[in-house]
């Protein structure tokens, strides 16, 4: 393709050039810019601050933004504002524009490298793919558990949505029986159980005859237990919140107590987000757990308030900081995750804000995110069936055709995990960051575009030739067969504008055809 013909296709579709000149802040004519950094080099005035980067959003500069929003939290953490930094520290992730190139290649566990820990129960790689089943009353009947607790069989889920999952959670409460009914059914599916085991005082948790029978049951059926032992501590909403010292003591007792009895479990410390505020402290240490997961949803309004709109938070905000703090030495769990597409606040059906979330977070998992080893989706209306004091939405992917269909799309991937991945199983292929590889047949490529604003144009371009162009934000994916390319070295320039054809960032990357 000519320089002339692709310069004419871009203007036919209305689209900017991929070789467009990079903007700077500096290029700004406004009066109020030097007033206002003007204001924060004397004084970090946070008002400044705000309006600074509300202009550079308006504006398109969303990089500039983004370093705005990070230095104002280092001011809030300088001050000890610790939940206010939290908040800046999101919004720059929300903001700040990503671009990266990868290439799909085949591992061993010998050449999982640092993608994996070792940890019990972690798969070599991929991503287990679970869900929360059991109050989609479109999935036809239930069965009892020995607590009388019902539950949805996984082949009547696999068959309502077309997808396999690998993990299946339930709820129960502590001092309950092992579901080993329930356990049972998981197995002869080849599903892994994870059981969010909630006591109601951290009082009742003793080296006692009840949790030495509960680790027995665990070893007796046999077949790998995720536990997730007093989740979201550190939300006001739990019972076992606000004494971190007796929280760290009693998760300890509760890992070392199933460890010595049942060799087939993994203990997940799971913190909520937000807030995350001094969820840290509830950390029982590097040996003390297995796991670390987080919760976060994706809700148009929160608390169920109007004036709390969230339509522009990302996802992947709320996954960053733990995935920073832990993933290097922890497998990573969102033991639970969900996308709105009705809020009790106005009724309105908004399918497109849970499609887009739903990409932006199961896009990112394989290239930005491999140390997450387990994703669930909630899968509820909690407007039908609601918890006091809880957001209440609709997550049910069965009551939603589109919004079903972009999940099963996000998810069909080797990288989600349909089934326990036991030693021996072939490895689905880990995307690694295109840096020089050599390269042979029939590759596959992949593609990370993330700006603030919706539906971004991208282009991907092979020595100087667009191959590719879309639409939309998150994971592309490109299959190019590098026999028919020329030996040695190639270049592929990847090139990010928002809807309105400002330019946000460009990415490099080389090969070579072998």
């Amino acid at each position: 393709m000519s320089r002339f013909f692709s310069v004419l296709l871009c203007a036919l579709l209305v689209w900017p050039c991929a070789a467009a000149p990079v903007r700077s802040p500096r290029d700004l004519q406004d009066p109020r810019i030097p007033v206002l950094l003007g204001k924060i080099r004397r004084a970090q005035v946070f008002a400044a601050y705000d309006q600074l980067i509300q202009i550079y959003k308006t504006n398109g500069f969303f990089d500039e933004a983004a370093r705005l929003e990070r230095e104002q939290a280092a001011q809030y953490r300088r001050k000890r504002l610790i939940d206010a930094a939290i908040i800046h520290e999101n919004q720059a992730l929300a903001l700040e524009n990503q671009l990266q190139l990868f290439v799909d290649t085949p591992t061993t566990a010998q050449g999982a490298g640092r993608l994996f820990t070792g940890a019990a129960l972690e798969p070599v790689a991929g991503c287990y793919l679970g869900a929360f089943i059991d109050r989609d009353d479109a999935l036809g009947p239930r069965f009892l558990d020995e607590n009388f607790q019902s539950h949805r069989s996984p082949e009547q889920f696999f068959a309502r949505t077309g997808r396999k999952l690998g993990s299946l959670f339930m709820y129960l409460g502590y001092g309950q029986k092992f579901p080993s009914a329930w356990v049972a059914r998981l197995k002869a599916a080849g599903v892994v159980p994870h059981i969010a085991w909630e006591p109601s005082s951290l009082a009742q948790v003793r080296d006692d005859a009840y949790l030495n029978g509960f680790a027995r049951a665990a070893r007796a059926a046999d077949w790998p237990i995720f536990i997730r032992f007093a989740s979201e501590m550190n939300g006001f909403w739990t019972p076992y919140h606000g004494n971190p010292a007796l929280y760290v003591e009693k998760f300890r007792l509760v890992h070392r107590v199933l460890h010595r009895s049942a060799p087939r479990i993994a203990t997940i410390w799971c913190v909520n987000n937000p807030p995350l505020g001094k969820a840290f402290d509830y950390y029982p240490g590097d040996d003390g757990c297995d796991w670390v997961g987080v919760n976060f949803y994706s809700v148009p309004y929160h608390e169920n308030r109007r004036d709390k709109p969230a339509f522009d938070e990302s996802p992947l905000a709320l996954l960053d900081p733990i995935y920073r703090r832990f993933a290097a030495k922890k497998p990573i769990a969102i033991c639970e995750f969900a996308a709105s597409h009705q809020s009790v606040v106005d009724r309105k059906l908004i399918p497109e804000f849970a499609i887009e979330k739903i990409n932006r977070l199961y896009g990112a998992l394989p290239l930005r995110y491999p140390r997450v080893k387990m994703v669930n989706w909630f899968n509820m209306n909690t407007i039908r069936y609601p918890t006091a004091g809880k957001t209440l939405n609709n997550y049910l992917l069965t009551e939603n055709e589109a919004v079903l269909r972009a999940w099963r799309e996000a998810t069909d991937s080797p990288h989600f995990l349909g089934a326990y991945q036991s030693l021996g199983d072939a490895l689905p292929p880990v995307a690694r960051p295109l840096n020089s590889q050599i390269l042979h047949g029939p590759t596959r490529l992949r593609l990370w575009a993330k700006t603030y604003a919706p539906n971004p144009k991208v282009f991907l371009a092979l020595d100087g030739k667009i191959i590719y162009r879309a639409q939309r934000t998150g994971a592309h994916t490109l299959d190019v067969d590098v026999s028919r390319l020329a030996k040695g070295r190639h270049t592929l320039t990847a090139t990010l504008f928002d809807a309105q054809n400002r330019f946000q960032r460009a990415a490099t990357a080389s090969f070579v055809a072998s």
